[in-house]
């Protein structure tokens, strides 16, 4: 036996039999690795939804001449910017508070607009995805009918692609916004 009770970890036939000759499990996951993924994870999902945002406002703001027709395309570029400039900002403010230890507001603050930030965004570019479909939908079908006339499905398939893109941001704020409302809901802030 170590001293403080806890049995040597040596040759397993010298372990007791409440371990069953087998040494304890050590936990998978230690509070400094937690602590870490919580820190970094929202950092990182925030700049995949950085990603996929500006590459969703990209393809939809080059694809000319959808915006007077179709009120869901400029949905989905308006989310995307929102999306983008938020989550920019965001990131640049924990990076800020990451390297210099400095933040821009209260511990609760901060993780309050964290949460409330990620939710709002999120859901803005879910809504913007979910409104743009039909409209692909029914575009492709005007393609296709058209295309014995020599029509090209550029519209429909940049549309798509900025679409796609916007709900693919959509899971890293879902699953950010998660880990926000944990970090809100653990703390003590008194």
């Amino acid at each position: 036996m170590e001293p403080g009770g806890q049995p040597a970890m040596g040759n397993p036939a010298e372990l007791p039999a409440e371990f069953g000759g087998q040494p304890p499990l050590r936990p998978i996951a230690t509070r400094a690795s937690t602590e870490a993924l919580l820190k970094y994870g929202s950092l990182i999902l925030r700049t995949l939804a950085f990603v996929f945002s500006v590459i969703s406002f990209s393809v939809m703001a080059s694809n000319k001449g959808v915006f007077d027709a179709f009120d869901e395309f400029s949905y989905v570029l308006a989310a995307c910017v929102l999306s983008a400039v938020y989550t920019l900002l965001q990131n640049i403010r924990h990076t800020n508070y990451y390297l210099s230890g400095n933040s821009l507001f209260a511990k609760c603050t901060s993780n309050l607009v964290d949460f409330v930030g990620d939710q709002i965004i999120a859901y803005l570019l879910l809504s913007s995805a979910s409104a743009a479909a039909p409209t692909i939908s029914k575009i492709r079908d005007v393609e296709k009918a058209l295309k014995a006339f020599g029509a090209d499905k550029k519209v429909s398939a940049m549309s798509s692609a900025s679409t796609g893109m916007a709900f693919l941001a959509f899971f890293p704020l879902a699953i950010s916004a998660m880990i926000s409302g944990y970090k809100l809901s653990t703390k003590t802030y008194v």
